[in-house]
């Protein structure tokens, strides 16, 4: 290939290359020596030739390129003084050598990656495909990033270009910001992602990958209402400026973040390998660090199966995963989630076969990790096939009582939040400006939720929706309906009431009969006796069935009495009203209604 050099005046000095850039506006650079080229069809063709490198371009796609639609009636002789004054602009600029090449069917530049920064960005790319260390390769992914500067071809008057081959490069420049962000995250590099997120989502408003991306970095790192924001952005932005919603992963990625539960990274381009960070992640559970490190304590001791219990949305799917990062180091073997609903019992045997690495030895002691589990007889064939070494964290509604007596496990009732950590959760979710400004409706609000921390995400959400809301309005807003209220459009299960429902369900119509009726007709707090009358059965079997309802998580049990905590009781009452006859259609509490006004 012939190089492509420049002649400074003066004859007896050395020839330098030229160098064309293409990634932002066309210029032509020599030594210290840089020329922006004007707008012109001049600018046009040596755009398109160096967009094409070393290719050859057809006449007409050239003459396309140039002059679009209005074509000169002699378009082949308007294209042929296009080519020379091209050719006289390299000669007064000292460029030597043939740099455009007329060749059958159309025209061609010699280049190389070290003359135009599109090839060289290319070979960059390239050269990362096969690099084992992540940390060569952010190196070259960010030397290949930093050949750009926007807009890119500001200077070139060609409709065609800007149309049809702009975008398509600037997506191998998005696909490289992607791979740098994924990188970034994987070493541990948070914060660091978030400087490349930020100007990544603004110069780019409708990418949903770096919208995630942004978002969950945002939440890992502590900033779970900056994140909300974010999501609400690409929300709107996709709603009002393409009409079309956002795809699972923002979905999914919101869902998360309104329960607390532990985020991972989002999945990673380019590469299949599973991204893993090099450093803890940043919790966002909020009044569960304490129990969080009893639960890890138990599990790093070789207890073999630890069942957290308790009612709807009070927080033990995100706390097993927060007690699933802090014990990470001591199950080296991995953690494997069991979907214990559905998988079957030869399903469940390949699934904990002991990792293997190749020379029959066992990697070492794994976490298994059962989620919102129904009933005992779900798991009762986990603990038979774990290896040694191997432990059970199981989630329930319900006890789950029989495993964890026959294999001497610990069981744990996750109770609602500490009123200062519901309004820590508010402040995470709305800002502290706002909460501090008005603690006394803050708190208001948290009653009202219950403490739950499902029920204080979702108000916190519903208040968030609308930027104008205070506080106080909001609490009033809420305490005028609390349980319809507490549920997001659209989203049955980040509804309290529908986790209620499904509790009552899964409960069985004889407790389920029972709860309604001690819950509309019961004092606060009760005893066996007094319940059994309510209930009209024997005092024996009206324990059995308080009994019953502890075990579902739907009533609480002290020392000396039962009770219902106030958002159960409303749902028990409206329950009743589906019941019974009623005038006007029965209401739902778990769709959201009236308006925040």
């Amino acid at each position: 290939m012939e190089s492509v050099a420049v002649s400074p005046s003066g004859g007896d000095q050395r020839a330098r290359p030229a160098v064309f850039r293409v990634l932002g506006p066309l210029t032509l650079s020599s030594g210290g020596d840089t020329l922006v080229l004007p707008p012109s069809k001049v600018t046009s063709l040596l755009a398109v030739l160096l967009l094409h490198p070393d290719e050859v371009i057809s006449v007409s796609t050239l003459q396309q390129a140039v002059w679009g639609d209005a074509q000169p009636a002699s378009a082949k002789a308007a294209l042929q003084t296009c080519t020379l004054r091209l050719r006289q602009l390299f000669h007064r600029h000292g460029i030597t050598g043939s740099v455009i090449k007329t060749v059958p069917g159309g025209y061609r530049i010699t280049a190389t990656a070290a003359t135009v920064d599109l090839m060289r960005f290319r070979e960059l790319i390239g050269r990362t495909r096969d690099v084992p260390d992540p940390e060569a390769e952010l190196a070259r992914l960010e030397e290949a990033l930093a050949l750009w500067s926007d807009p890119m071809l500001a200077n070139v008057p060609s409709e065609a270009l800007h149309r049809d081959v702009v975008p398509r490069i600037s997506e191998e420049r998005v696909r490289a910001i992607e791979r740098v962000c994924d990188l970034k995250i994987s070493l541990g590099r948070d914060r660091s992602a978030l400087v490349d997120l930020w100007t990544a989502n603004r110069a780019y408003p409708a990418n949903e990958r770096f919208s995630a991306q942004l978002a969950s970095v945002l939440y890992r790192t502590g900033r779970q209402a900056d994140a909300l924001a974010e999501l609400r952005r690409i929300r709107d932005y996709l709603r009002h400026e393409l009409g079309i919603a956002p795809g699972p992963t923002l979905r999914e990625l919101e869902l998360t973040i309104l329960r607390g539960e532990a985020s991972t990274p989002v999945a990673p381009v380019g590469r299949p390998a599973t991204v893993m960070s090099r450093h803890p992640v940043a919790s966002s559970l909020i009044g569960r660090d304490a129990l969080g490190e009893t639960v890890a304590e138990r599990l790093r001791a070789d207890c073999p199966i630890v069942v957290l219990t308790g009612p709807p949305g009070v927080g033990k799917t995100a706390l097993a995963q927060h007690v699933g990062q802090l014990v990470a180091p001591h199950f080296p073997g991995g953690q494997l989630r069991v979907a214990a609903d559905t998988v079957s019992h030869d399903a469940q045997r390949r699934l904990i076969t002991p990792v293997d690495q190749g020379h029959g030895a066992q990697v070492g002691r794994r976490l298994l990790f059962a989620d919102d589990v129904v009933n005992g007889s779900q798991v009762r064939a986990l603990p038979a096939l774990l290896a040694p070494g191997d432990a059970l964290l199981l989630t329930s509604r319900q006890s789950l009582s029989g495993p964890v007596t026959r294999l001497g496990g610990w069981l744990h009732r996750v109770e609602p939040l500490e009123p200062a950590d519901s309004l820590q959760l508010l402040r995470s979710a709305l800002g502290p400006e706002q909460v501090d400004a008005d603690p006394q409706s803050a708190a208001e609000i948290a009653a009202l939720c219950d403490h739950l921390p499902l029920a204080l995400r979702i108000a916190a959400t519903r208040i968030l929706l609308r930027p104008r809301t205070e506080l106080a309005t909001a609490a009033e807003w809420l305490r005028a309906d609390p349980l319809s209220r507490l549920s997001l459009p659209g989203e049955p299960d980040m509804s309290l009431g529908h986790r209620f429902d499904e509790a009552l369900s899964r409960a069985g119509e004889t407790l389920e009969a029972a709860f309604v009726r001690l819950a509309t007709a019961a004092p606060a707090a009760i005893t066996a006796a007094p319940a059994a009358q309510l209930l009209d059965v024997d005092p024996a079997t009206a324990r059995d069935l308080l009994d019953g309802l502890v075990d579902h998580s739907l009533v609480e049990e002290a020392a000396d009495h039962y009770w219902i905590r106030a958002l159960l009781r409303r749902h028990a009452q409206l329950a009743a009203e589906r019941h019974a006859p009623h005038p006007d259609p029965p209401r739902r509490p778990h769709r959201a209604k009236g308006s925040m006004r």
